[in-house]
């Protein structure tokens, strides 16, 4: 028997009587086999008449326009299925633009507490000099 012999799918079509005959009888097997799926058929069952048992509700008279513009609402705003909607991208933009602005200011912030130390480097003084003397001089003599 296969995983969806005991499905909610297949379970509701038993209930309706929609199952081919054949598909009806390996159900009927597994339910005399089975005392967790003929649970789970009567907890649907109990769930379905429950359901039937509610009252009828009408509509409001415009419940189709409505769910319409939501749904091509939907499909212009989010057309491929992306997670970036242009709704949702300025919230997004405007979260990282924070996060900057708060690292930006913790960064300042400690630069600010503790100050660098520039020193000196020996060898670059010595690196200059050499450079001054290779260098031909600024003012040449007229002759």
């Amino acid at each position: 028997m296969s995983s969806k012999d005991n499905s909610a799918e297949r379970m509701s079509a038993y209930l309706d009587a929609e199952l081919p005959a054949e598909e009806t009888e390996e159900f009927e097997r597994l339910l005399a086999e089975s005392p967790a799926v003929r649970e789970e058929l009567e907890d649907l069952r109990m769930v379905m008449q429950l359901v039937h048992a509610l009252p009828d509700v009408d509509a409001p008279d415009d419940f189709y326009e409505k769910v319409s513009r939501k749904i091509r609402r939907r499909a212009i705003l989010n057309p491929d299925g992306l997670a970036l909607s242009p709704v949702s991208l300025p919230f997004q933009v405007l979260s990282i633009l924070v996060i900057l602005t708060a690292a930006g200011l913790y960064m300042m912030a400690e630069l600010d507490r503790a100050p660098a130390k520039i020193e000196a480097d020996p060898d670059a003084a010595k690196y200059e000099s050499e450079q001054q003397d290779s260098l031909p001089p600024l003012h040449q003599p007229v002759p």
